[in-house]
């Protein structure tokens, strides 16, 4: 698996973003490849921390024309994309998000 960890800036009110981020949100259940994705905030950093099956599937949503829309989006700013292996074997002893997800149905 393929992890990358997406964060930027906006001082957008958090209610404004809500109809938008939910339509994103539906949007990536569309995403070949995508695992899981775990919205963050802190203050007036958002992001998120995806897992995709391979790092081909990541390099496919990163050159995505939905990446294109959101970092060109003047409401954001200050984007950060970093990039990880996932240590599969490791993951699979602490909880990998798929077998969460699984657990959870």
């Amino acid at each position: 698996m393929h992890a990358v960890l997406i964060t930027f800036h906006s001082s957008v009110p958090a209610e404004d973003l809500a109809e938008p981020f939910t339509a994103y949100a539906e949007q990536m259940r569309s995403v070949h490849g995508l695992v899981a994705k775990t919205w963050i905030r802190d203050g007036e950093t958002l992001g998120g921390f995806h897992v995709f099956s391979t790092k081909a599937d990541a390099d496919r949503y990163l050159g995505s024309e939905m990446v294109a829309g959101l970092t060109s989006n003047e409401a954001f700013e200050d984007f950060t994309i970093s990039r990880y292996d996932v240590l599969d074997g490791l993951s699979s002893i602490t909880g990998t998000p798929t077998k969460a997800l699984a657990a959870a149905v």
